[in-house]
């Protein structure tokens, strides 16, 4: 691969708006196992996928695997309501590589994209379903296509993302915008390497 710059984006909370779909599918399926919402927000700001965030609430691997899908099946009944990311429209207009990543099923990324018309904006797309440590496969895909940190951009909202970025040794794009998971304080505590208010603020710094 030349020299073009990559962006790695992220896509819950930085393409679409779905926060308040997600928590409330989580919560509504883990509430009468006694859980309070404090707890399962704390655990769920930790930026981990689906399951790994049922594991770490304690779930054996049957109950994980069953609210799994309730909590996926809630989701996209209601993914007609999901919006666009404050204008997340600009990335037309970015001349630069990009590929998807995300913590979500394709099975329900790509649809919406494409009810978004940005689906062929992506060169590639992966899911959840694609590997298990998302630093780990960016790491790896980097390394594969021999992409310099400096010609690579991870674009996320979340404090987590900053991490992902940092242990994949790329470097950390945050929007902070109305439907980011985290707030800008939580975000700036992991120093990112920028810190943007939407998505058409990108051309400024690639």
């Amino acid at each position: 691969m030349k020299s073009k710059k990559l962006l790695i984006m992220d896509f819950d909370g930085t393409i679409a708006d779905t926060k308040a779909l997600y928590y409330h599918a989580i919560y509504h399926e883990v509430k009468f196992f006694g859980y309070s919402y404090n707890e399962v927000d704390k655990i769920i700001d930790l930026g981990l996928n689906l399951k790994s965030v049922l594991k770490k609430l304690g779930f054996s691997f049957l109950t994980t695997w069953f609210l799994h899908r309730r909590i996926i099946k809630e989701v996209e009944e209601q993914s007609n309501k999901i919006k666009k990311c404050r204008d997340v429209d600009s990335i037309r207009k970015i001349r630069a590589d990009k590929i998807l990543v995300s913590n979500s099923l394709k099975e329900f990324t790509i649809p919406i994209l494409k009810h978004f018309k940005l689906e062929k904006e992506f060169r590639e797309i992966y899911g959840f379903e694609d590997f298990s440590d998302k630093a780990g496969f960016i790491a790896n895909y980097l390394k594969k296509n021999k992409i310099k940190k400096e010609n690579c951009y991870y674009i996320g909202d979340r404090a987590a993302d900053i991490k992902v970025a940092k242990k994949a040794k790329c470097r950390s794009v945050i929007i902070s915008g109305t439907c980011a998971w985290d707030s800008r304080k939580e975000i700036l505590k992991q120093k990112p390497e920028f810190i943007l208010s939407s998505l058409a603020d990108l051309n400024k710094i690639l």
